[in-house]
């Protein structure tokens, strides 16, 4: 059985995946593995980002949601990025770009959504729902991103 990833979140669950490494190394006698500390954003998160995102802009553009093309929510996207991380100074929301070819020229830009914690996209999404009730559009609460919003309020 070919496992690509395992989530350790107790001890019962830490010797399992101790158990796990030795059998393996003991089968193959090398293994490279990489981790990530916290809770895997979902895909339902970014689904629902990218559904707000064109709402925000359709609304923005006074349009039809299905009429926003792809230009204006990549458009959208640096905007309401641009606008978060001026308000937070959230270190995670930026990196630095350096060219291989030239290692002097370096830039700042803003990281993909995809990359980002669950626990950083849910504070992008409450962001954004505020700002976006400010500028008159209501953003609907949807799957996991409606569940923690439930958690946290109890």
């Amino acid at each position: 059985m070919k496992q690509d990833s395992y989530t350790v979140n107790s001890a019962t669950e830490c010797l399992a995946f101790a158990r796990f490494v030795e059998r393996l190394f003991g089968e193959h006698k090398y293994l490279t593995f990489s981790w990530r500390i916290g809770e895997k954003r979902s895909i339902d998160q970014n689904s629902l980002l990218h559904v707000w995102l064109t709402e925000y802009a359709a609304h923005l553009l006074d349009k039809d949601k299905k009429r926003v093309s792809r230009g204006e929510l990549e458009g959208m996207k640096r905007h309401a990025k641009r606008m978060y991380y001026a308000e937070t100074g959230q270190p995670w929301m930026v990196h630095e770009v350096v060219n291989p070819a030239d290692p002097e020229q370096k830039k700042r830009d803003f990281t993909s959504s995809k990359d980002w914690k669950r626990g950083e996209m849910y504070h992008f999404l409450t962001w954004l729902q505020v700002t976006a009730a400010g500028d008159g559009l209501i953003l609907e609460s949807r799957g996991e991103y409606a569940e923690l919003q439930r958690k946290e309020a109890a």
